[in-house]
């Protein structure tokens, strides 16, 4: 009995060679090399407005003048590295995407270049300007809706993981970035009105939160994995 040719289905079924792009499907290198340099270039472009002013006053003192610009550096730089580290965790569970995964992941490309803007807003403008808090705070609650909404899609299109890909870091981005820090966004824009500053701080303690938090249930999950390797080595002895 002869094989089938190549390309023509057999007994069961079409053949498919592993590889083979399906229409409306797209693998995610390109989709995250012009992520990865949206990020780059925007975290440039933040360092483009340190600049002091020309004068003859001491280097200390014209930074101590310019403290709030090196400030919303400082809180933008590390929303960044933030934002694109749960970006890569997102994408990172993914092997193929749809189109709209590609609209979404421009959306977020979209609000995180305006961070920069976002910023020099409240490098410009002091922080008890209630407006510069307002604007910050909206681009902060839109990047994390579109992160979580990423999420969510990777969530709902199981096709596109990676096969036996957990789902646990997947399900807490969504929640967080979908509900929580939205909220904390919002709050923010409440607080800009009456305590500007308290409304910066508002941000700042949800990301100082999330650091402990994930350093110590990253310190917890590497505990549990040395003691079951030790049980394991153990079991074998």
């Amino acid at each position: 009995m002869t094989e089938p040719e190549a390309g023509f289905p057999g007994r069961d079924g079409p053949r498919r060679e592993e590889g083979v792009r399906v229409e409306g499907q797209f693998t995610p290198e390109r989709m995250n090399a012009l992520t990865d340099g949206v990020y780059a270039i925007v975290l440039t472009l933040l360092v483009l407005e340190l600049r002091l002013p020309e004068t003859d006053e001491s280097i200390l003192m014209l930074m101590q003048d310019n403290a709030r610009v090196f400030t919303a550096w400082l809180i933008s730089f590390l929303l960044i590295a933030r934002f694109w580290l749960v970006h890569h965790a997102v994408t990172a569970r993914l092997r193929k995407c749809l189109l709209v995964t590609l609209v979404l992941n421009f959306a977020v490309l979209g609000l995180v270049s305006l961070v920069p803007f976002s910023t020099d807003v409240i490098g410009t403008e002091r922080i008890v300007e209630p407006w510069s808090t307002i604007v910050f705070a909206v681009n902060v609650g839109l990047m994390s809706l579109s992160l979580g909404l990423l999420a969510a899609h990777a969530l709902r299109e199981p096709q596109l993981r990676h096969p036996d890909e957990p789902t646990a870091a997947l399900n807490r981005h969504r929640s967080h970035h979908l509900y929580v820090l939205p909220a904390v966004a919002t709050a923010t824009i409440l607080f800009a009105f009456v305590r500007p500053f308290l409304a910066i701080g508002v941000l700042l303690a949800e990301f100082v939160v999330v650091v402990v938090w994930g350093l110590w249930r990253f310190r917890t999950r590497t505990r549990l994995d040395g003691t079951r390797t030790h049980a394991s080595a153990e079991g074998q002895s």
